[in-house]
């Protein structure tokens, strides 16, 4: 059985002065999103990096788990911390 998962994002505005929220269909969360985070980062505004480095934690953190599961050793707390980089106009 496959298992979909869903986001959308508004944008309103150009790249530089625009911005927008992103979604999750479920309904958990939306975040604000522009391009000055993107770009220079921000402690207040998501990033799509960041979204996605969480994507990479919490997938890290349950095959872990799941790992020492099989192993005969299943964790009582994993901790996973991820980091995605995002250097504008590099190639």
């Amino acid at each position: 059985m496959a298992i979909h998962s869903k986001a959308s994002t508004v944008w309103k505005g150009g790249l530089a002065d625009g911005s927008g929220t992103t979604a999750l269909a479920s309904g958990v969360a939306t975040v604000g999103v522009n391009w000055k985070a993107r770009s220079e980062g921000s402690e207040t505004t998501t990033t799509p990096e960041e979204l996605l480095a969480a994507a990479h934690a919490s997938c890290y953190a349950m095959a872990l788990s799941h790992a020492l599961g099989e192993n005969g050793t299943p964790p009582t707390e994993i901790s996973v911390e991820a980091e995605v980089t995002f250097v504008p106009g590099e190639e």
